[in-house]
């Protein structure tokens, strides 16, 4: 499953105009002043300003994994087995799966979404449209 950072890109440049604009007005950019921010769906935090350059909505983000969660979930019900890990971290981590006969491993969002158990590709179960 490929993260698109694009998807996030209006919601960082507001974020962005309101740092830029509020480091100009009140404060240089290395500032532990805390901000009010807000995102582009309505959340609103106080962060300091000196994390101007990572602002990120913790809501919109939790919102996120929990959406990503649901397809990886979706996705492994498609192919008879189950997400075992109990939920989506970010691309790079591993999740916990299991196949319908049972076969348990480790891979990363985006390599269960090319290829299903290989261990059922190992020897036969399926053919190439469930595994690369």
């Amino acid at each position: 499953m490929h993260t698109d950072k694009s998807n996030d890109a209006p919601e960082r440049e507001i974020l962005m105009a309101l740092a830029t604009r509020y480091r100009t007005e009140r404060a240089t950019a290395a500032s532990s002043t805390e901000a009010n921010w807000e995102c582009g769906r309505g959340h609103a935090w106080d962060d300091a300003l000196s994390a101007a350059q990572n602002v990120r909505c913790m809501n919109c983000a939790s919102q996120r994994r929990e959406q990503r969660t649901e397809r990886l979930r979706a996705l492994a019900a498609e192919r008879g087995g189950k997400l075992v890990s109990a939920g989506y971290v970010d691309a790079s981590t591993p999740l916990a799966w299991e196949c319908a006969f049972g076969h348990m491993w480790e891979a990363q969002p985006d390599d269960v979404a090319r290829c299903w158990c290989n261990e059922c590709a190992r020897i036969g179960v399926y053919g190439r449209a469930m595994c690369c």
